[in-house]
């Protein structure tokens, strides 16, 4: 008895698939999708925690930017090449390709010199402590 690897075939006309399939083929079958992640942000009183869901990337695919008052967390998987899909095998079927996540964030009231990023099993957690208002400064005036 042979068996064969069959996808699950889906009922109905699905119109978001059918636009999604025709612009694959017209682009030569590469998808490309630009989103934002899913991200959790916590305020535990003296900084800012951010949680980001970046399932299937490697740490090193990961990019954290601060300029000014914007930090910008990006990701994009980089697709392989002709020879690296040879030496793998030949696809029957790919539904997995490049993609990449993008996502801006105002951090005016963070100290961006104290940030600290950790990634483990798909999440990425940023801590972003609160900048400490200025102490007020007091001084006495001389009277001329």
């Amino acid at each position: 008895m042979m068996t064969y690897l069959t996808p699950f075939e889906r009922t109905g006309y699905d119109l978001f698939r059918s636009m999604r399939d025709w612009e694959n083929e017209f682009f030569g079958g590469k998808s490309t999708q630009v989103s934002t992640c899913k991200t959790d942000i916590r305020d535990t009183g003296d900084s800012y925690v951010l949680e980001a869901e970046l399932p299937g990337f490697q740490k090193e695919e990961i990019k954290i930017d601060v300029q000014g008052d914007v930090l910008t967390l990006s990701a994009m998987h980089k697709e392989k090449t002709e020879e690296e899909k040879n030496k793998e095998g030949t696809y029957l079927r790919r539904e997995r390709s490049y993609c990449s996540y993008q996502q801006k964030l105002d951090i005016s009231n963070v100290d961006a010199s104290q940030l600290h990023a950790a990634y483990e099993n798909g999440v990425l957690t940023l801590t972003m402590p609160k900048k400490q208002p200025a102490a007020p400064v007091s001084r006495q005036l001389e009277i001329h």
